[in-house]
């Protein structure tokens, strides 16, 4: 006989009989994957993962979806010469998602989305997400909070392109409204980039290449070409702003999930193809 499952939205509060029940009910469970790497002086190293673990937490409470422990591991490469760095190679990220993916799907669930908050993880763990769609036949949805903020926090800034940064904005924001007691931003330094060997960066892994309109790659260590770790304008953040942050990726990623929820219910029709012009 069915019994009612605990006042939670949290796979792992439940029992291994609950954990049963519930995949029968076919819910859309959120997998939170984020990173411990750096973010400057002021920002946690764990900041990553809390992120992505806070928005799967709040969107499963207010939607009624659940969320499965998190994997707060990722692959943060580009960031090994700071300290505090705990990154995972590509091939083992790619692994270990696999695998949660494969173990949620022998549990009985088949509606997982992933809240991916590293750009170091996309690669593997998108990979692992369309190895899964292959060997499983699952459809394995993907959101990642940082990217979503860059992309629809634009118009808050006079200047995206000096304002927007790692452990500037609008991540130290969002940190301030989600976690103000883990923040601290009299630390905060500026974040400027420059190489002794001669280059001009531009980005993370990119260089000025004189004479040409677009950046090369160049794939040294970050912190060969920064002191601080951040890039962007670290004095910008604030609260206020971080709460702008919190309703615009919120609602963009409870729309996403009505979207894929709607797709993927058992007995769903399938969506008529797009005409494609010709």
């Amino acid at each position: 006989m069915a019994v009612s499952l605990p006042d939670t939205h949290r796979l792992g509060e439940l029992s291994w009989t609950q954990v049963k029940q519930l995949a029968e009910q076919d819910p859309v469970v959120l997998l939170p994957i984020g990173a411990i790497e750096q973010h400057g002086p002021h920002l946690p190293v764990h900041e990553d993962s809390i992120v992505a673990e806070w928005v799967a937490d709040r969107l499963a409470r207010e939607h009624g979806h659940w969320v499965a422990p998190a994997l707060n591991y990722g692959h943060s490469g580009v960031f090994r010469g700071f300290a505090g760095n705990l990154s995972l190679s590509q091939e083992t990220l790619r692994n270990v998602t696999y695998e949660i993916i494969e173990a949620l799907v022998t549990s009985g669930f088949r509606r997982l989305v992933i809240v991916d908050n590293n750009g170091g993880n996309v690669g593997p763990v998108t990979g692992a997400a369309v190895d899964a769609r292959r060997d499983l036949g699952v459809l394995v949805g993907h959101l990642y909070p940082w990217q979503l903020g860059y992309a629809l926090m634009r118009d808050v800034y006079e200047d995206p392109a000096t304002a927007y940064g790692h452990g500037a904005e609008p991540e130290h924001s969002a940190m301030l409204a989600m976690f103000p007691e883990q923040v601290q931003s009299e630390l905060a330094q500026p974040g400027t980039l420059a190489s002794p060997a001669g280059w001009t960066p531009a980005g993370y892994t990119e260089a000025a290449i004189p004479g040409q309109p677009v950046p090369g790659t160049v794939l040294w260590d970050f912190s060969e070409i920064s002191a601080t770790g951040c890039t962007g304008d670290v004095s910008l953040g604030s609260a206020e702003t971080g709460k702008v942050w919190i309703e615009r990726v919120l609602g963009f990623c409870a729309a996403y999930l009505a979207e894929y929820d709607r797709n993927t219910r058992a007995g769903a029709a399938p969506a008529e193809a797009a005409a494609v012009p010709r």
